[in-house]
């Protein structure tokens, strides 16, 4: 029974990539406070004096993008609450 828990979260991919989560994002949010709602990023990319993070998880996705340390844009794809 745990094992079949334990794999249930792993491929559900436990991950706060959710609406509710979301809808806490705001510019301005320093990249600490962002990670504190969605834990760490899948990976991250600077370009041209940005920064570009990503969270996946299936279809789920959220990019925020970071200027100095600060959000300025945050999109998502394929969340649910």
């Amino acid at each position: 029974m745990r094992t079949a828990l334990l794999l249930s979260l792993l491929l559900s991919g436990c991950t706060h990539l959710n609406q509710r989560a979301f809808n806490q994002l705001d510019a301005g949010m320093s990249i600490e406070e962002v990670e504190g709602i969605l834990g760490k990023p899948g990976g991250c990319e600077e370009e041209l004096g940005r920064l570009n993070c990503v969270w996946s998880a299936g279809e789920r996705e959220v990019l925020v993008t970071y200027i100095q340390g600060r959000v300025v844009v945050f999109s998502a794809e394929g969340l649910q609450e």
